[in-house]
């Protein structure tokens, strides 16, 4: 029963399983408080019984991995006050579309989205940009925002770093902006306020950063569990942390896991070694068909976890989780799988992006096939024999 349910601690909501319908309390009659669940944190919705129909509306995000603010992200406490209020959203016809509810509405309904990308709507969009209505967005206010996101440094790489940072946030803004576009023209008439903000240029440099074989097994040893499940996960399967946390055992079959919902939209199959099975096999040991492989763990404590682990195992540079993918790459091409596999397996949209993630190594490639396949034209200047004119 929707009664028997807590809600009103992060435990007891970690402990629900994520879902697109909400799990409700009855608060008074007719007036209902809910969380819907995501694959990292959740959100809380109000719904109340008026004029023979239930109204629907969302409180703002639940304070599962941020502090509580009381404006977007609330305690149990606040969405409780906030639901019982005179001035409920429920009592009020509902204003203009926001860029909080555009977002709503794309995480919802997006299958291939990865927790940073929530990660960066719930710190760095919608704290700003959360209440605005879209239709009164501005090119102005979009740019002003985005320059926010880099800091005063007169570190030239330090600026070039921020500022590709703050590109691949507002990548995050223009995804959920042109959704709400197409989905609803009539509150959403026209794209122009954000199409015309250009990004910083040239500022965008792959990360080269790959781990050998030695400093993976070296970190493994030092990783807290649950984080090493999923370093491994990653380092035998190349997956990203978002399709390694949304596997379930019915994605694991004969030697192989089985990526439904990628980046890239195009599902794969990705081979595993014997170890990697065995591996794999162990982790689904006890779990029902559909439960999930692995614990969900929050992108920040993933980052902290990695932070603290190389540090132990003194692997310097330190890497990060994304950098195990980019190892299980590395170490397949260094082996002399050509990079049309290593394409295929990491579900790259295409080629360019395999090539510009792997440049150095793809040169270091091409150059070893060169030297040890490209046949001798020496002559020996013994054997030399002198062509007669005919």
């Amino acid at each position: 029963m929707a009664t028997a349910l807590r809600l009103h601690t992060r435990e007891a909501r970690r402990k629900l399983a994520a879902r697109d319908q909400a799990y409700y309390v009855e608060l008074r009659r007719g007036l209902a408080l809910g969380y819907r669940r995501g694959s990292e944190s959740g959100s809380w919705l109000l719904r109340e019984y008026r004029a023979g129909r239930y109204v629907k509306r969302r409180l703002g995000a639940a304070d599962d991995e941020l502090p509580a603010d009381g404006v977007s992200v609330l305690s149990w406490e606040e969405a409780q006050c906030r639901a019982l209020a005179l001035d409920r959203p429920t009592v009020s016809k509902p204003g203009k579309h926001t860029l909080a509810q555009a977002a709503e509405a794309y995480f919802d309904t997006r299958s291939a989205i990865t927790p940073h990308d929530r990660f960066t709507w719930m710190t760095f969009i919608e704290p700003k940009l959360g209440d605005r209505p879209i239709a009164e967005l501005t090119t102005g206010e979009i740019e002003a925002w985005l320059a926010a996101q880099v800091p005063t440094t007169d570190d030239r790489e330090a600026r070039r770093a921020a500022q590709a940072t703050a590109n691949r946030r507002f990548t995050v803004l223009r995804a959920i902006l042109n959704s709400a576009y197409r989905k609803d023209p009539a509150r959403v008439p026209s794209a122009d306020a954000w199409r015309r903000v250009r990004p910083f240029q040239k500022v965008d440099r792959p990360r080269t950063r790959t781990l050998t074989a030695a400093e993976a097994r070296a970190l493994l040893k030092v990783l807290p569990p649950d984080l090493g499940c999923l370093a491994r996960a990653s380092l035998y399967t190349g997956l990203r942390l978002g399709e390694v946390l949304a596997l379930t055992t019915t994605d694991l079959a004969n030697n192989a896991v089985r990526v439904e919902h990628s980046k890239s939209g195009r599902p794969r199959s990705v081979p595993l070694t014997s170890e990697g099975a065995t591996f794999f096999e162990q982790c689904a040991k006890g779990k029902n068909d559909g439960d999930r492989l692995f614990k969900p763990i929050s992108p920040v404590s993933v980052s902290r976890g990695m932070r603290a682990a190389c540090q132990a195992a003194e692997v310097h540079p330190p890497a990060t989780f994304h950098d195990l993918r980019r190892s299980y790459g590395s170490l397949l091409l260094n082996s002399g799988a050509s990079a049309d596999v290593i394409s295929e397996l990491l579900g790259h949209a295409d080629m360019r992006m395999t090539r510009r993630a792997y440049a150095h190594l793809l040169d270091r490639t091409l150059r070893r096939a060169v030297i040890q396949h490209l046949p001798t034209f020496k002559v020996s200047t013994r054997k030399r024999q002198k062509l007669t004119p005919q």
